[in-house]
């Protein structure tokens, strides 16, 4: 039995591609997009023809972020959000070096780590062979 998933595919190119066509016609950009692919459905993982189908950003995999696309009234392609950057970012997820459109955004602050409990302690004099025995105080106990 052969999984019906497939592994392997790196479409960062084509990610790259359809951010560069930003304010042409959509038609030629697909066009030119899709006689390159296998199939056509990476193009519509970034890029929506409705707008309920809208978003800011897409994340193609744990750590890569792109603008995400759309096609205006006028058949251009346009970013959902050309304000949006690297630096607005917010990572899924620790341990990983993050990416918008290529450019690495800031990873989240390290977790802070407890404070280790310091023990306090008095320092201690060598006894010698011939010192009187300790005084007992009132705070310590009897020897």
């Amino acid at each position: 039995m052969h999984s019906h998933q497939r592994h392997g595919f790196d479409y960062t190119p084509l990610f790259r591609f359809l951010l560069s066509k930003v304010g042409h016609p959509w038609d030629q950009v697909f066009s030119e997009a899709n006689a390159r692919l296998d199939r056509p459905e990476p193009v519509f993982w970034m890029v929506a023809l409705h707008e309920s189908d809208k978003q800011e950003y897409v994340r193609t995999d744990e750590n890569s972020y792109y603008s995400g696309l759309w096609v205006d009234e006028d058949g251009l392609l346009q970013k959902v959000n050309p304000q949006l950057t690297p630096e607005q970012m917010t990572p899924f997820c620790d341990g990983y070096t993050h990416t918008f459109n290529g450019v690495v955004f800031a990873q989240p602050s390290p977790r802070k780590r407890r404070a280790t409990p310091t023990v306090q302690s008095t320092p201690l004099t060598p006894l010698s062979p011939h010192s009187p025995p300790p005084q007992s105080t009132p705070d310590s106990p009897d020897p």
